[in-house]
């Protein structure tokens, strides 16, 4: 039976700065989990942990600079000199979940992960989500020193993966990631083959079919229970590495995971930037949020546009 991939691609554009890199940061990620909480009236943001992994594979360059206008912002400033020395913008399910009816009624906590390259120094790290009117609804600031012992350290023993495609030069490219949800051991070799067919497609596209040096591609293996994703409309619950599941927000084709950190975890010690996750689905559906996750495509040829955009600039360096 042929099966139709549906992806969900999330971005993480780690777009760069007029700073030297070298000068505030080391070759590390520092990643940090954060809770968004609350409904219409009120929300709320919680640090939950940080953790850190071995290098950094975002940009290097203009890194307090952001191409892409989200509903949030993520700010990282030196301590000492109050200077920004890196900036990404974002948005997330969380603030799209404040648009509807329920939010004015309950209260719900979604989880959120951001990556920044590791400091060398304290920073203070400023978390705020905007409205549509670009308004500042709420704020989190909250410093952080590198050498704080509670800072987890992960990635050391990465999730197998195989190289799709090696950048001409893999320290000055674009690291995208495809990472497998709802594929059993058994089915690797399809996700593989499901992954190299979504690269094609990929390249296929402007600005990635003339820059496809400069693009370093993985497929990371993270098997699931059961073979699929889940539909709650169907009454079907399945157990697979990310809990995706159709039906967010009661829309039947709206195909989202909740748990970024579990995203992370199987991605800690690869070499990943922007990420698309490739659902074993025959459904057509997807879901996604700008630099949290972004909008899902189908591999066979959908929009690209939130990631073409990170990518433009990111070529352009």
């Amino acid at each position: 039976m042929k099966t139709t991939i549906t992806t969900m691609l999330l971005a993480f554009a780690m777009n760069a700065a007029a700073q030297d890199f070298n000068t505030y940061f080391v070759d590390k990620t520092l990643r940090i989990d954060y809770s968004f909480s609350g409904n219409v009236t009120e929300q709320h943001i919680a640090v939950d942990e940080l953790k850190q992994s071995p290098r950094w594979y975002g940009k290097r360059k203009r890194l307090a600079e952001i191409p892409m206008e989200g509903n949030g912002q993520i700010t990282v400033k030196d301590h000492k000199t109050g200077d920004t020395i890196y900036r990404n913008s974002f948005s997330t399910l969380f603030q799209e979940w404040l648009s509807y009816p329920e939010a004015e009624t309950t209260s719900k906590a979604f989880e959120n992960v951001f990556l920044v390259p590791m400091p060398k120094d304290t920073v203070d790290i400023t978390v705020d989500l905007r409205n549509n009117r670009r308004d500042i609804t709420t704020s989190l600031t909250h410093q952080v020193v590198p050498g704080d012992i509670l800072i987890r350290h992960q990635g050391e023993h990465p999730t197998p993966y195989t190289t799709l495609q090696a950048a001409a030069d893999t320290t000055h490219c674009i690291h995208i990631a495809y990472l497998a949800e709802g594929y059993r051991d058994e089915e690797m070799d399809q996700f593989i083959k499901d992954a190299q067919t979504a690269t094609e497609a990929l390249f296929a596209h402007e600005p990635f079919k003339s820059e496809r040096n400069k693009f370093n591609i993985i497929a990371v293996k993270s098997p699931s229970e059961h073979s699929g994703t889940s539909e709650p409309s169907k009454g079907i619950w399945k157990q697979t590495a990310l809990s995706s599941h159709f039906d967010t927000f009661y829309s039947d084709r709206y195909l989202t995971t909740l748990h970024l950190k579990d995203v992370h975890n199987w991605l800690a010690g690869t070499p990943y930037e922007h990420i698309i996750i490739l659902v074993n689905t025959e459904k057509y559906g997807g879901g996604g949020i700008l630099n949290s996750y972004n909008p899902s495509v189908e591999p066979t040829g959908g929009s690209y546009t939130h990631l073409s955009a990170a990518a433009k600039r990111e070529v352009e360096d």
